[in-house]
């Protein structure tokens, strides 16, 4: 069985690496980045860019974590060089996530919690993300984020309580 630095070198061994890199973690990789970036074009760039960023650099993968803890944290940091970037700032918002949640005629499109949980502030926004659409671990979340496991749980705590606030007589009888 290869390890963790096997895998991830293993993408720098053939022609076809980046290929698996975006086969095996693309889809995962742009819904992260369009619910952290709320930029569906942005994001698709985020992703190129973490990719290729993971491919030239997969000899320097030390194997400590997981490979998605490794990725997905290139990922967070490309977001939060978007965000940060002078361009992000003067242009004005896209409306992609907007259109997404449009009203429609279905009545079982229901879009009351994407809504509320891109309404949390980033680091509640992160924790649930990272938690419930990536399924990853306190553990996983706290070495991507570079903060410590109580940082993380007390953070999908509150946000929890936010969203149980924010969609009370929606989901809960309270």
């Amino acid at each position: 069985m290869a390890t963790n630095q096997e895998q991830a070198s293993s993408y720098l061994q053939d022609e076809d690496g980046f290929a698996r890199l975006l086969n095996d973690w693309g889809d995962r990789l742009l819904r992260l980045c369009t619910l952290y970036l709320k930029d569906v074009h942005l994001a698709e760039d985020a992703v190129q860019e973490t990719l290729l960023k993971a491919w030239r650099n997969a000899d320097k993968f030390r194997g400590d974590g997981s490979e998605i803890t490794w990725i997905t944290r290139i990922a967070i940091n490309v977001c939060k060089s978007y965000l940060r970037s002078p361009w992000k700032r003067r242009r004005a918002p896209a409306e992609e996530l907007e259109r997404l949640f449009a009203p429609t005629d279905d009545p079982q499109v229901d879009d009351a919690l994407p809504r509320a949980i891109l309404a949390l502030s980033r680091p509640y926004r992160e924790v649930i993300i990272l938690y419930y659409y990536q399924e990853l671990k306190a553990r996983e979340i706290a070495d991507i984020l570079q903060v410590d496991v109580s940082t993380v749980t007390a953070r999908l705590s509150r946000a929890r309580k936010q969203l149980r606030e924010a969609l009370k007589g929606w989901y809960y009888d309270e």
